[in-house]
C-alpha cells in the first residue's frame, strides 16, 4: 500500500491587497413601506432592516403621534409593523428609534403618504327603531359600544396570524367599504367594513388564525364574532345568524366560525367583514394584498425579545 500522499501548502500575501474581511459599519437600518403609497382606509406595513453592509439591529421602536406600532421580527434580522392610512388622512407622522448591536442609536422621522380615494354613497330602509332607538336601546347601545371598545384594546405584541389571509365567504360584494349610508334618507355613517353577499346558513370562516376576542349578540351588528391577530389588529364577521366559537378560543385559519344571517341593522341577509387596527377601521380587503401577504410570510414566528414597543 503506498504511502499517504503528503499535503501542498500554498501561502497567499495580503499585502498588495485589500482584507478579506471589512468590520460592519454603523450604518442607517433601511425602512420600507408596502404599498409605497397605500390608498385612505388601508392597511401599510413598515418594515425596519439592517444595512446589507451594516450592523445587526439590536433594537427597535416605532410610534406614530404618541402610540407605539408593536414590532415583530423577520427572518434576516429585520422588523415588522403594521400602520393605519386612514379616510381623510394626507399624510401619517411616524417616528422609528434603532439601537445597532454596536450601540449606535439612530432615530428617524418618516411621513406616510395617503392617496386619496372616492367613496360612493347609497340608500337604504330600515326599521326606525335603528335610526330613533329609546332610551332603553341607547343605553344598551353604549354598554355594547363599551364591551367593544375593551375587546379591542388588547394590543398582542406576538403576531398570531400565519401567512396569507383570505375571504371568510365566497360571494359578489352588496356594499364595499367607506361608502357613505344614507338610513332612511338621513346621512347617519360610513360604511367600516366589506359586505359579502349570501343566504341565511352559509358558511362563514375564520379569515386568518387568531384568539376570539369578543363573541356576543349585538344591537347593530347583530351575532357578531371578534378575532385577535396580534399586533393589535383584529377582523369581525357580523349579522351572522350564528356564531359558532366563545370567547377567549383559539381559532385556526379556515375554521369554520359561524354561519351567515340577517341579524343587527341589516336589509337582507349577508356577511359584514371588518378590519381594525389600533383603534381604526380599515379596508378588510388590503389583508388580501400580495404585499401584505408576502412579509406575513417572512415573519419569524419564534419568541423574541428584541423588538419592542414603549
Amino acid at each position: 500500500m503506498p504511502p499517504p500522499a503528503v499535503p501542498r501548502l500554498e501561502v497567499v500575501s495580503l499585502a498588495d491587497g485589500p482584507s478579506a474581511i471589512e468590520p460592519p459599519r454603523s450604518l442607517a437600518p433601511r425602512l420600507r413601506w408596502t404599498p409605497a403609497e397605500p390608498a385612505e382606509g388601508t392597511l401599510t406595513v413598515l418594515t425596519i432592516e439592517p444595512s446589507p453592509r451594516g450592523q445587526p439591529i439590536f433594537e427597535a421602536r416605532a410610534r406614530t403621534g404618541e402610540q407605539p406600532i408593536p414590532l415583530a421580527p423577520l427572518r434576516g434580522g429585520g422588523y415588522l409593523g403594521l400602520v393605519a392610512a386612514p379616510i381623510g388622512k394626507a399624510e401619517v407622522p411616524i417616528q422609528v428609534d434603532v439601537t445597532l448591536i454596536d450601540g449606535t442609536r439612530i432615530s428617524q422621522s418618516l411621513t406616510l403618504r395617503v392617496a386619496t380615494r372616492t367613496f360612493p354613497a347609497t340608500r337604504l330602509s330600515v326599521a326606525r327603531r335603528f335610526t330613533a332607538p329609546d332610551e332603553r336601546t341607547l343605553e344598551r347601545i353604549r354598554r355594547e359600544r363599551e364591551l367593544i371598545r375593551a375587546a379591542l384594546r388588547e394590543v398582542n405584541p406576538t403576531p398570531l396570524w400565519r401567512g396569507p389571509f383570505v375571504l371568510p365567504l365566497e360571494g359578489p360584494t352588496t356594499s364595499p367599504y367607506g361608502q357613505r349610508r344614507l338610513f332612511n334618507n338621513e346621512l347617519r355613517s360610513r360604511h367600516t367594513g366589506h359586505d359579502i353577499d349570501g343566504d341565511t346558513g352559509d358558511p362563514v370562516y375564520a379569515s386568518n388564525s387568531g384568539r376570539v376576542a369578543l363573541s356576543h349578540d349585538l344591537f347593530f351588528s347583530g351575532q357578531a364574532v371578534y378575532l385577535n391577530h396580534g399586533l393589535g389588529f383584529y377582523t369581525a364577521y357580523f349579522h351572522l345568524s350564528e356564531r359558532l366559537v366563545n370567547n377567549g378560543e383559539w381559532v385556526d385559519k379556515g375554521q369554520l366560525i359561524g354561519r351567515v344571517g340577517a341579524t343587527g341593522r341589516v336589509t337582507g341577509s349577508h356577511l359584514h367583514w371588518a378590519l381594525y387596527l389600533r383603534g381604526n377601521h380599515l379596508d378588510p380587503l388590503s389583508l388580501l394584498e400580495a404585499g401584505f401577504a408576502r412579509e406575513s410570510e417572512r415573519l419569524l414566528l419564534e419568541p423574541t425579545a428584541l423588538a419592542v414597543a414603549p
